[in-house]
């Protein structure tokens, strides 16, 4: 399952484009126990592709950049 910033990064899309998607229907989500929204990979890859990574045509993992405000010190 992916949170609202792995799916944008998943697909190359901002975290506003991802959130327009869910609030007008298109992305179904769930809700874990902790209230954070879940997006379930295979309905995300329905509205959007996935990146590819050139000519193996692997997903490509991108990484994502935490705050350095967050990190511990």
């Amino acid at each position: 399952m992916y949170t609202i910033a792995t799916a944008a990064a998943a697909v190359g899309r901002n975290k506003t484009a991802i959130l327009r998607a869910i609030e007008n229907g298109r992305i179904p989500v769930a809700k874990d126990e902790n209230g954070e929204v879940q997006i379930d990979p295979a309905e995300l890859h329905r509205i959007y592709p996935p990146l590819r990574n050139g000519a193996k045509g692997d997903v490509t993992h991108v990484p994502l950049h935490q705050s350095p405000l967050l990190t511990p010190v």
